[in-house]
């Protein structure tokens, strides 16, 4: 996964072609998901616990690990 940063600096053929040089195969071994930029989780004690939520576009909000590991 790579942090959506707003930054270019991530050459996405480069990290393929390094993948590739250790045996492993894009879409079989590996994918390269652009993930959000989450910088915090915060929570307190004064008050008890705070918890910001953090949302995502419906693309990715609508991805199940569950459904996922059932197609493992």
């Amino acid at each position: 996964m790579v942090r959506d940063t707003g930054e270019k600096y991530h050459d996405r053929q480069q990290m393929i072609d390094e993948l590739n040089s250790l045996g492993f195969e894009l879409d079989k071994d590996f994918m390269i998901m652009d993930v959000p930029n989450i910088t915090n989780i915060t929570y307190g004690r004064d008050l008890g616990y705070v918890i910001e939520k953090e949302t995502f576009d419906k693309q990715i909000e609508k991805i199940s690990a569950t459904e996922i590991r059932k197609n493992l």
